[in-house]
This record gives C-alpha cells, structure tokens and sequence, in this order.
C-alpha cells in the first residue's frame, strides 16, 4: 500500500513537472523515487534518522537511505494513518508512544516498508527513535547503531564522535560490500557544502516582505530535505527553490502579509486547519528553528572530522539556549511578530521546552503560542478549538502591532 503511495506521487509529480517548473513538485518526486528504490531486489537499505544523521556519509556508498518515521508521515497524512496506528496499539504500543513510532510500527507490522540491511538513529532529536529503531532491528533480525553525541562541544567530544562515524561507516561497508571511497566522500562534502550556500541564499530571500514561501513547506523541507544532503539533488532542490522565490518576488506574485512569525519545532501531518487560519488572517512563517544553518562549511580533506562537528553544533543538542541563539538578531532580520511552537505529546524538543522558549520570546516583547497537538494522530483534533487559539493568538499580534 505504502509503495503505491509512493508510486502514485512520483507519477503525480511527474506530470506537473511535464507542465512547469514546480519546486514543490521536483522535492516530492525525488523524494518519492529515492524512497521506492529501497524496494527494488536488489539494493542494499540503511533505515536512519535523515534529519539527524549526517546524510553524506551514506551518499559515499551505494545503499538506499530509508526513515520509517518520514514514510510515517506521508501515511499520516491520508486516511491511512489511523488503521495503521491502531495495527501497533492493538499489539500493546501505548498511545503514550509518540504517533510517528506507532505509524511507523503499525506499518511494518502492515508489510508496508522494505526490508532494511542496517538501521542507524542518533542520541539527539528524538528520545523514542532510538527504541523504536531497536524494536524494529529485532524484529528484521538487523543490528541497530545509535550514533551518540555529547552536549559538550570540545576536542574530546569531537574525537570521541568522529570515531563513531568512522565505525559507523565501516558498518556501511561491510553491508553494501564496499570500502569507503575516501575521494567520494570528499565530493558528498563538497556537494554539501555548495547546497549550505544556496540555503544560504534562501535564508536570505525569505527576508522579503511579503514571504515568498509557504510555510508549511518551509517546515516541511526543513525536515525531510535533510535525506538529500551530499547528493547532487540537494543541490537542484535548492537551486530550484531559488528560482521559484525570485520568480514570485519579482512578479509580486506573493500572498499579503499582516504579520510574520517564527516557528518552533515540527508540524502536524495530517489535515488540520492550522496553516488554513494563518493564511486566511495574513500571518506567513519566513522561518523556521529547523532552517537555520548552525554549522559551518566541512573541510573536505577532514570530512569525518567536519561531519562530526556538524553533529555536536546541532542545536537541538546540550543547552536549550542553543535554540534561542541569535533569535534577537532574527527578530530584526525577519521582522518577526510572534512566536509559534508546535507541542506534539511524548516529545521533550517541544512540549517540555514551552517553559523556556516562552521565556525568552516574552523577553523579546513578542507573543508567543503553543499549539498542543499530536504530530500524526487526528483522533485528539480539534479545528474549532485549534481555530479559536489561532485567532485568539492573532489577536495578540494586532494588538502588538497597534
């Protein structure tokens, strides 16, 4: 079922893209074709966290990168995705388990996924991640590695995690049957590095008044574009991306804009009103914490070492103060109204971090909204109450504004 979805997307796509150049539908066609590539026979499959884990080291190898939790999100988003839930809460998985754990559980149990050959997750992010991926590697009969990342930022730690990536390619090797290409991981550094800087570039143009972009695809790509870093179509993406924001800023094709406000965390999946609400009321999101570049360019000739201290500057890592770095700057830069925090339960980067983050966007002089609501399960949605907070919060930012 998961593999016709994908299937329908990549020909959906396809076809627009026969018809006019499309960001959007470049992301989601290569998105989708990558994904079902991990179903053909013969391809080697590492399950991995492509949010967090440092995607270029795959793209030195010739294995299919797949995350149960992201193909989680795209069952989530139809009428699937509450069947699919209930296939692991009826096996015992508690609704206190995060929703994407449970999609992603519910469709294995359903054969959705393909067979994974390795299964790789971080310490960082994502509490549950790390146990689901044990659950699912017992039950493939697969070794699961956990990359673990110190909150400390020092020669000891940057050591102490570059040894892992080096093992942790190893590992690759041994399953895809090849040594690591020191010269090919020297272009996915190199790739990486020329996509930072056209992020870079986008950064910039989402300072413009109107936003150019939406935002529940800047959140989006924010998160799932990470799978492409090191690879040639991170690139395109972003030179695409690129294009289409310029198109619209010099047409003026943009929608009008009474207010701009950052976003914090993640987004729901499924149908809801949220993105509807701050359309219709003229609130855009030209940023994103999960946007922001945090690293620096990878030195190449040391790309274990660059990768590894890519890993340790990630700011949902250490100190929550590394969320809120430079947020004053933004606020001016992006002409920031307000705040936005998305509080998925079962997630301590967003509803345990409400006290803090509040804290200090009060600090700004900004207002600030925390949306409770399940990441991937309607069931607890509400769009009359999601719509009242919404306008209540809107109305904070008029008053503001006055």
């Amino acid at each position: 079922m998961f593999k016709q979805m994908l299937q329908f997307m990549a020909q959906q796509t396809g076809d627009v893209l026969k018809e006019k150049r499309s960001f959007r539908a470049l992301w989601y066609k290569e998105w989708a074709e990558l994904f079902l590539k991990a179903y053909e026979p013969d391809k080697k499959v590492v399950y991995t966290s492509l949010y967090a884990f440092p995607m270029e080291i795959l793209a030195a190898f010739d294995v299919i990168p797949f995350d149960f939790e992201i193909a989680g999100s795209l069952i989530a988003s139809t009428e699937m995705g509450v069947p699919t839930m209930l296939e692991a809460e009826n096996r015992g998985y508690s609704l206190d388990v995060c929703s994407f754990h449970r999609v992603g559980l519910g469709g294995f149990f359903k054969g959705y996924f393909p067979q994974p050959d390795l299964l790789i997750t971080t310490s960082y992010y994502c509490d549950g991640k790390a146990k689901a991926n044990d659950i699912f590697a017992t039950m493939h009969g697969k070794e699961p590695l956990l990359l673990y990342v110190p909150a400390e930022v020092n020669k000891d730690s940057l050591s102490y995690v570059e040894k892992q990536l080096r093992q942790i390619a190893g590992k690759i090797g041994e399953i895809s049957g090849q040594k690591l290409d020191e010269d090919r991981l020297k272009e996915a550094v190199r790739s990486s590095n020329r996509a930072r800087r056209s992020h870079v570039q986008i950064l910039e143009l989402l300072k413009h008044s109107p936003c150019p972009w939406d935002g529940r695809d800047l959140i989006g790509y924010s998160i799932n574009g990470n799978l492409f870093w090191g690879s040639p179509v991170m690139e395109r993406l972003n030179t695409a991306l690129i294009e289409e924001l310029q198109m619209r800023i010099n047409t003026g094709k943009l929608r009008p804009e009474r207010h701009r406000v950052y976003w914090f965390a993640w987004l729901p999946t499924y149908p809801s009103n949220l993105f509807e609400t701050l359309i219709k009321n003229q609130v855009s999101v030209p940023l994103c914490e999960t946007f922001r570049v945090f690293w620096d360019e990878i030195n190449e000739d040391k790309p274990f070492e660059g990768l590894a201290l890519k890993c340790l500057k990630n700011p949902f890592i250490g100190p929550i103060n590394r969320r809120i770095d430079g947020l004053d700057k933004i606020k001016h830069a992006y002409s920031i109204d307000g705040a936005i925090l998305f509080a998925t339960p079962a997630c301590r980067q967003s509803k345990a971090a409400y006290r803090i983050l509040k804290e200090f966007v009060d600090s700004l002089g900004l207002p600030f909204l925390m949306l409770d609501m399940d990441i991937a399960d309607p069931r607890g949605y509400s769009p009359e109450q999601n719509r009242t907070r919404i306008e209540g919060f809107i109305e904070l930012l008029e008053n503001r504004n006055a």
